[in-house]
């Protein structure tokens, strides 16, 4: 019989938002990430591989593009 098991796991993801500052873009981020669901594609068996993430701490701005119109 198959089981399931549940682990609290740390990812790291790269994320560009449109906004007019940083802070808008940091608010942006943790209203539409907050419980997020997401899906990294499939297990070996082909079932997907879904999972909500929540951000946790602070954000570490890395870049900031061109200007969008």
């Amino acid at each position: 019989m198959t089981q399931t098991f549940l682990f609290d796991v740390k990812l790291f993801a790269s994320v560009r938002v449109p906004a007019h500052s940083p802070e808008e873009a940091e608010r942006l981020l943790r209203d539409h990430l907050d419980c997020a669901s997401c899906n990294a594609g499939v297990w070996p068996d082909g079932t997907p591989i879904t999972f909500e993430a929540s951000p946790d701490g602070s954000f570490d701005l890395l870049d900031e593009d061109e200007e969008l119109d």
